[in-house]
This record gives C-alpha cells, sequence and structure tokens, in this order.
C-alpha cells in the first residue's frame, strides 16, 4: 500500500494546525463529540479535567495558542494499529523550553479524533542529567 494511512493523515494535518496555528485546521481533526483527557487542562479551565465537544476544545486550543505563540511540535515516533495512534513528541514553547509528549488517539470510522489522552514527562536525556553522581 502507498502513501499515508487515513490514521497517519489525521495525526499529520493536526500536526500541522498546531505548527501553523491554526485553530479551525486543529480542530477540523477531531469528531463533533471528541472527548480530551489532559491534566493540564485544570490551569486552564480549572472546573474540568475532561473537556467534551469542539465548543470546549475550541476554548482550551485558543487560550494554549494566546499563552504560546512560539508553540511548535516536533514528532520523534508515531505508531498505529487500527483506528487507534499514539504519537511521541516534543512540545517547543519557546526555543529553550521544549517539553516530552504522548497522544494516544482513538479516531472513530471517519478517521476523526474521538478520544485523545494526553502524557507529559522528560525526555530520557534530561533524566540523566539531572542524576547525581
Amino acid at each position: 500500500m502507498e502513501g499515508k494511512s487515513p490514521v497517519q493523515t489525521t495525526i499529520d494535518n493536526w500536526i500541522e494546525g498546531w505548527n501553523e496555528k491554526n485553530l479551525d485546521k486543529i480542530l477540523e481533526n477531531y469528531a463533533e463529540t471528541a472527548e480530551l483527557f489532559d491534566p493540564k487542562t485544570k490551569e486552564v479551565i480549572p472546573e474540568k479535567f475532561t473537556l467534551e465537544g469542539i465548543d470546549e476544545l475550541r476554548k482550551y486550543f485558543s487560550v494554549i495558542l494566546n499563552v504560546f505563540p512560539e508553540l511548535k511540535i516536533k514528532p520523534l515516533g508515531l505508531w498505529i494499529k487500527g483506528h487507534t495512534a499514539l504519537l511521541e513528541y516534543y512540545i517547543y514553547t519557546s526555543e529553550e523550553t521544549k517539553i516530552d509528549v504522548i497522544s494516544k488517539f482513538y479516531l472513530n470510522r471517519d478517521y476523526k479524533i474521538q478520544g485523545h489522552f494526553i502524557y507529559y514527562g522528560l525526555s530520557y536525556k534530561e533524566l540523566k542529567e539531572d542524576k547525581p553522581n
């Protein structure tokens, strides 16, 4: 099979949307009833842990794009099984600041993101550098 799978196309479009700071392009990858599970949500919307639906995602992503105007995503690896994708990437919020992230995406039959779980951590290099001798 040549070319990208529909799942990879959705994930690539999602990454491009973030890197272009294009909120509509980001959101076009989500189903209308999508759910986002992000531990950082409470920092923006204190009463929520899980965001449900495009309107809540739009509100949350708008804040992120405004707070981090230099935000860039650098993909490190993508694993796909059926309608599920696991994406490892760095989020750069400035030239000096990067966050190690893994997102697990569950896509529906139309290849729209229905469920999105985000996990944050440090890179292995940072962990090794922080260790005392």
